[in-house]
Order: structure tokens, then sequence, then C-alpha cells
């Protein structure tokens, strides 16, 4: 055997020795467990400020109106402060807190105007049997058209005559296209969370929030979506709003 065959043979020995005793070490491209689900979620602001452009936003409502009883938070809905928020739905949903149960208020009213005013869509609503944080979805049969802004307002009455001035937030809509990019993000995500993580990253308000509520009404004691939860709400500056309950949907009055 000439040396250098002899001395090749010696090394691999020794590198077969070592790999035995040695422990073995992690490589640092290999992911961590469960990495996907406890990264943070970050949402960006994509949309300017909208009073610029004379878009007013009115998101906390009064203290009391009328027979309304008295509250010490107030109905506040679950947007930006400032900014037009964005969907890439063409029937969103929109999401409140209302410190009110069903006998407290007897009926409300959604209106979703275009931007010269004109209804969209109207209509009633009474509220769950307890307060805290409350949805409303537009039917299929009313669609946001691409690229224009919506206004709407969430009112509610004290009485079932609708007379009195309302309790009232109102804000504003815009329906974004979803392009090829965005589209094949979302399909190549393989959790919920994930496409909530997507549509944060690209300020895409509405769509967030929506996914991330009905994710955190399903499972309640998951620490990972309550995280995420006071993470989006910190973002709007509602950080305290974290621990008030999901109790679900209004119900339409037909």
């Amino acid at each position: 055997m000439s040396k250098s065959k002899c001395a090749l043979t010696i090394a691999c020995m020794l590198l077969g020795w070592m790999s035995y005793f040695l422990p073995v070490m992690a490589q640092p491209n290999q992911p961590t467990n469960n990495n996907s689900q406890t990264t943070q979620i970050q949402f960006q602001d994509k949309e300017p400020d909208g009073s610029s452009r004379g878009r007013p936003i009115k998101r906390k409502g009064t203290g009391s109106r009328g027979d309304c009883p008295p509250v010490d938070v107030l109905t506040t809905a679950l947007i930006p402060e400032k900014n037009v928020g964005l969907t890439v739905d063409e029937s969103p949903s929109f999401w409140f807190f209302v410190p009110y149960k069903r006998t407290d208020i007897p009926i409300g009213e959604f209106v979703l105007q275009d931007e010269t005013n004109n209804d969209v869509y109207r209509t009633n609503f009474t509220l769950p049997n307890t307060p805290g944080f409350v949805s409303l979805s537009l039917p299929s049969t009313v669609a946001l058209a691409v690229n224009k802004d919506y206004q709407w307002y969430f009112k509610l009455y004290c009485s079932n005559q609708q007379l009195s001035n309302p309790i009232f937030v109102r804000g504003w809509v815009q329906r974004i296209p979803l392009k090829p990019e965005l589209a094949s993000l979302l399909k190549s995500a393989t959790t919920p969370r994930q496409r909530i993580a997507i549509y944060a990253e690209k300020g895409i308000w509405y769509s967030a929030l929506s996914e991330l509520a009905e994710l955190r009404l399903a499972e309640t004691k998951n620490p990972i979506f309550a995280n995420d939860w006071a993470n989006l709400l910190q973002y709007i500056g509602l950080a305290d709003f974290a621990s008030k309950p999901i109790v679900g949907e209004v119900t339409e009055v037909k």
C-alpha cells in the first residue's frame, strides 16, 4: 500500500471514531420545532392617512345616549385610528367592541355607502346576549368594487323607534385586487395562521382581523392565538381590550 493511501485510510478511521463519540451538533439552517406557530405576526401599514383624503373616522362612540345605560368602556370599532382599512374580500366582515347586551339596545343599524354617500347596504340588527366583540358581515349579494372607498356606520339605538340620536362609530373600507403574487402566497399557506400573517404583512387589515378573530373564537384557550390577538389590538392602540370576550355575530332583523 502506498504512503498516500495509508494516510487516507488512517484519516477516515479517525473521522469515523470521532463521529461515534462526539455529540451530534444541530444544523443552523434546520427549522426549529413549530417555528411557524410561534413567530410573532407583524402588521405592516400599507394605506396612507385617510384624513388627508377627506376620509374622517370615528372609532369610538359616546358614553351614553337617551335611555342607554352608562358604561365604563365605549363602543369601539376595531379599525386603525386614521387609515382606510383594506380587504381582499368581496363581502367583508366588520368587528366592534360593544359594552351592551341585547336587552340594553333594542335595535342597531349598519349602513354602507359609496364615495358619494349613496346607500349600498342598510340593515337592522340585534346584539348578542353578552357584551364583547361582535361582527357584522355583508351578505354575498353585496360585493365591494375593487379600488373603491366605502364608508360605513354602525349605530346603536336605545329605543325601538330609532328616534333618539344613536351611539355610533364610522370608518372606511377599500377592497384591493387579489394579485397573482398574493394569491400564490395565500395558496402556499398550510395553516390559517400563516394566511393571517400574510395579510398582516401586506397591510390588509380587515382580512387579517376577521380571520384571526374567527380563529381566536374557535380556540379560546390557545395561547398563541391569544398573543396574536393582543398584538393586533396593540397595533391599533387598543391593547386594553385584549381580555374582552369575542361573542360572535350580531343577528340581522329581517
